[in-house]
């Protein structure tokens, strides 16, 4: 009875987030997670954002994060990453950040993350990482996105992100040998997305990416991920999500995906 208690009043607290914005991050330990520190860092303003870019990688932080929500642009800075070069570059249309996604492949550079807000799309590029190769696609209706994923996989590629900006859907695809079978599940609610999640880690899955737009949850799960341990930390304002993560960063886990959404 005790245990049935909790369930539920955990799962009611889960269903008062419901019509409520929140940021929601993914927190993780394991031979993925390689780092020895971590920061946040938000900002109202992009140029300032920029610059303490630059200052955190004099300090030997890379950006393994960004996100913006509330008004805010948020940025996750990470210690030992293992990468051994990193750039950000960004333009205010998709079809004016494509080139700049192929002129980093052909440099050796690989995204490792993906934003679009506020009339610009922000890429973070990454030499160092597991991958071996990445592609694209987009698509207008998620629901002509899932046979594009499907195909994808066939081909021996793996989702790694997921984003949706200027009425579109985007898929990034990468090639990495270290990642196993993939599954992906969509929900219009934030608790119906969340029992996915316990569902999958119940079944061996790890969580690789979770991300919103247009109404739905999208959250990408990887088996043999590379992690030991995940835990999942939401709240409605980034003030109690920066203490969310301060515990979790007591708890010797590190957040590696960050997402805002309702």
């Amino acid at each position: 009875m005790k245990l049935f208690l909790i369930s539920l009043l955990f799962v009611s607290s889960l269903f008062s987030y419901e019509g409520h914005h929140k940021w929601v991050g993914v927190f993780a330990k394991g031979e993925r997670v390689p780092y020895t520190d971590q920061r946040l860092y938000s900002t109202l303003f992009w140029e300032d954002f920029r610059k303490e870019l630059k200052t955190m990688w004099k300090k030997g932080y890379d950006l393994t994060q960004i996100k913006y929500g509330d008004g805010k642009w948020v940025g996750v800075f990470s210690k030992h990453t293992l990468f051994t070069s990193e750039g950000m570059e960004s333009a205010g249309r998709w079809k004016h950040f494509r080139p700049i996604v192929i002129k980093n492949w052909k440099r050796g550079y690989y995204l490792i993350d993906l934003e679009s807000a506020l009339g610009k799309w922000i890429g973070i590029f990454a030499k160092g990482t597991s991958y071996k190769g990445q592609s694209y696609n987009t698509k207008n209706k998620w629901s002509d996105m899932e046979s594009i994923i499907v195909g994808r996989w066939k081909q021996g590629l793996k989702l790694t992100d997921v984003v949706q900006g200027e009425n579109m859907w985007v898929c990034l695809f990468s090639k990495d040998d270290s990642l196993g079978k993939q599954s992906f599940s969509v929900r219009g609610y934030f608790s119906k997305i969340f029992e996915k999640i316990d569902q999958m880690w119940h079944e061996g899955y790890d969580l690789t990416s979770l991300q919103y737009g247009r109404g739905k949850w999208v959250a990408v799960f990887t088996m043999h991920a590379g992690y030991e341990r995940q835990k999942l930390s939401h709240r409605e304002s980034f003030e109690e999500f920066v203490k969310a993560f301060e515990a979790r960063r007591k708890e010797g886990l590190y957040l590696v995906d960050l997402t805002y959404g309702w």
